[in-house]
């Protein structure tokens, strides 16, 4: 769920994390999306870009063969290394990974990337480099917030975008050329913005497949 280059140090949050019911909340609701819509297997070889501190990737990773977490905050990726390890989990390998930096090595059967879009300056650049990195028949699967007016996040340092709308998203996909793409609606999160109001935030799921 985070990308270097932007203001907000990761690193420096780490630790707690995990500490907000609704961040927990949020990716089991992403995580319960993933497997309504997708054809999850065991053989599957996946990829989490953004995956912060694993509650994705996590989620995932009973239902695929091997699962890679990769983020740009090594804090973060040590907070899911320890879980790992706690886990005594052998199918997840971490990966330190900035992909308006670098590239990706490799090719997957499953990307998925949860509440990372916003934090990317160049999208279409990064929705290419991901569908560049799929198998042939493999999926994408980005979730991030519906377009909203800007008083989601009461922190705002690292935010480069208020969510997006279902036609930006996919229209990315197709013109990558991914089929059967479809936007659904993955979670609602239910909270008070900066300007002090109570209201509900989409968060959207974006499917396609190479």
């Amino acid at each position: 769920m985070t990308l270097q280059g932007n203001k907000r140090d990761f690193d420096a949050v780490a630790g707690i994390w995990d500490q907000e019911p609704r961040r927990v909340k949020l990716a089991q609701d992403i995580v319960s999306a993933l497997c309504r819509e997708l054809p999850l297997d065991g053989r599957m070889e996946a990829l989490d870009y953004g995956c912060g501190s694993g509650l994705v990737t996590l989620g995932l990773q009973p239902l695929v063969g091997r699962i890679t977490g990769a983020d740009s905050s090594k804090g973060m990726l040590e907070v899911l290394e320890r879980k790992l390890e706690q886990g005594k989990i052998e199918n997840v390998t971490l990966q330190l990974l900035d992909l308006e930096q670098q590239s990706l090595d490799a090719s997957y059967d499953l990307i998925t990337s949860s509440m990372t879009l916003h934090h990317v300056q160049d999208v279409p650049a990064l929705v290419a480099s991901l569908a560049a990195a799929l198998k042939p028949g493999g999926w994408l699967a980005l979730a991030d917030l519906e377009t909203e007016n800007g008083s989601f996040h009461s922190d705002s340092k690292g935010v480069l975008h208020h969510g997006f709308s279902r036609a930006f998203l996919a229209g990315e996909f197709s013109k990558n050329g991914l089929r059967e793409v479809r936007v659904v609606t993955a979670a609602v999160i239910e909270k008070k913005g900066e300007d002090g109001a109570s209201r509900p935030y989409p968060v959207l799921l974006c499917l396609g497949r190479k």
